[in-house]
């Protein structure tokens, strides 16, 4: 797929810019492969937005130089919309879909299904595939000399994320029984992990477990949320491996002094340091992390007797 479309690049003057569209969860899930590509290219432009803003306020470069990547699960009215957008702009579009039948699948240049459900596998989740499409762009497009080391990185993903859960099970509980009666979370994350905070406190809190919820990023939390902490307020910080652990390492520093009921979930502890390439291992946090954070919310939930399933309003009314 991605030798098909530098093929048309080329002829095109170049690739000038991957954009990430999607909305909710998708967006949570597409971050890792935006994280790396803006982390790792040296010439390729990278941005990432909302459905209906990209729909809304089109960005002027979107033109046949760009490769567009939308993700949804089903088909989100205004993710399908902005494959439309993006193709009537003449740029490449790839749709990340849960199956061949959605309406992604049926206005996307090209398609790429994703395992999901409650079978899902996480090497092929919708997290990998954005990573995986990530890895091959910077290595066809800018010969990335760490692809065989990303790719085969994804060999072990299954194997971590299962034993996690054995073994954070414990800390799990913990989190349900301390947090079940609690409304209000703020949830932090920085680097490879702030995706998965947004993840977290949008997703699996607020739309999933009716709890609000605030995602901070570690970096900004000295510029102003720090005002909030307190020894009652629930926080979770969600600290990752490599260059950006420090933002995370100065605010746990903080919260030991003036907190106390706070929770740390470290990508650390999932021993993906040991098991990946240290060089690639930064880049697999979120793919790693955002089941495990589910995970421990999933334990909230089945603790409190509430269905993550359950909704109020989505899909139940037109908004």
């Amino acid at each position: 797929m991605i030798a098909e479309i530098k093929e048309k690049m080329s002829q095109r003057g170049g690739l000038k810019a991957v954009i990430f569209v999607a909305c909710g969860g998708s967006q949570a899930a597409i971050y890792p492969g935006k994280y790396l590509l803006e982390s790792e290219a040296n010439d390729i432009s990278v941005k990432i937005y909302n459905s209906n803003e990209f729909n809304f306020v089109t960005p002027k470069c979107l033109d046949e130089r760009c490769i567009v990547i939308c993700c949804s699960l089903k088909a989100t009215a205004e993710t399908v919309k902005a494959v439309e957008t993006a193709k009537a702009a003449g740029a490449v579009t790839i749709a990340m879909t849960g199956s061949m039948e959605t309406g992604m699948a049926k206005v996307g240049e090209y398609v790429v299904v994703y395992s999901n459900g409650d079978d899902q596998i996480y090497s092929l989740s919708n997290q990998s595939m954005s990573l995986r499409l990530a890895l091959e762009i910077l290595y066809q497009f800018e010969s990335y000399p760490l692809y065989a080391e990303g790719m085969a990185a994804f060999s072990q993903i299954d194997d971590i994320v299962a034993k996690s859960k054995k073994e954070m099970l414990p800390a799990a509980q913990s989190f349900a029984r301390e947090f079940q009666n609690d409304s209000v979370f703020q949830i932090l994350g920085a680097g490879p992990l702030y995706g998965t905070a947004y993840s977290m406190a949008n997703c699996h809190l607020m739309e999933m477990s009716w709890r609000n919820a605030i995602t901070i990023h570690s970096g900004e939390y000295f510029h102003g949320p720090f005002e909030m902490t307190n020894p009652q307020q629930p926080i979770v910080l969600l600290m990752s491996t490599g260059r950006s652990r420090f933002l995370d390492e100065r605010v746990l520093k903080f919260l030991k002094v003036y907190a106390k009921r706070y929770f740390v979930i470290d990508a650390k502890d999932t021993g993906i340091e040991e098991r990946l390439d240290p060089r690639i291992a930064e880049f697999f946090n979120s793919v790693v992390m955002i089941p495990l954070e589910r995970f421990f919310v999933a334990q909230m939930a089945q603790l409190c007797g509430h269905s993550m399933d359950e909704r109020n309003y989505m899909w139940k009314f037109d908004y």
